[in-house]
């Protein structure tokens, strides 16, 4: 009985440690195609008359997963996001570097990196996001008038 218990305990040890550590999904998929987001976000940029937002990073970066908590819980942040970008996200991994994608952007060091391109993938702004960090996250003020300035650039 005592060795059916010990057993039984260690397999529900192993279980739980395995579904505990397993990876989280991130804001970043690895099998995305990032030519093929860009060119429908061309197309939707083009028939929404919007910029693009290129969001560059992984998953194992952790002020990623800050920036995408940020732009996606700062209600005033995400509004202005969406009403003036059509945003992508390109993965950097192992798994996926993209790195033929990564040779069309500006050259850059630091993660998360952000590009603004127009609907024709001319490339009008790039940024480490550090410029728009406060502290341990992202500047409100920071962010709003960095959008702020593109909702009014001419398309």
């Amino acid at each position: 009985m005592n060795k059916t218990l010990i057993t039984l305990a260690l397999v529900l040890s192993i279980t739980t440690i395995a579904i505990t550590t397993q990876a989280k999904p991130g804001p970043y998929d690895p099998s995305r195609d990032a030519f093929k987001d860009f060119q429908n976000a061309q197309l939707r940029a083009e028939k929404e008359e919007k910029l693009i937002l290129v969001q560059i990073g992984g998953n194992w970066c952790s002020w990623c997963h800050k920036l995408e908590s940020f732009l996606n819980n700062n209600s005033t942040i995400k509004t202005l996001r969406d009403e003036t970008f059509i945003a992508i996200k390109v993965n950097v991994s192992p798994e996926n570097d993209n790195a033929a994608f990564l040779n069309e952007m500006p050259e850059f060091e630091g993660y998360p990196f952000l590009v603004i391109t127009d609907k024709d993938g001319e490339v009008l702004n790039s940024r480490t996001s550090g410029a728009l960090e406060d502290g341990f996250s992202y500047s409100e003020t920071k962010f709003k008038e960095y959008f702020e300035y593109w909702k009014q650039a001419e398309r």
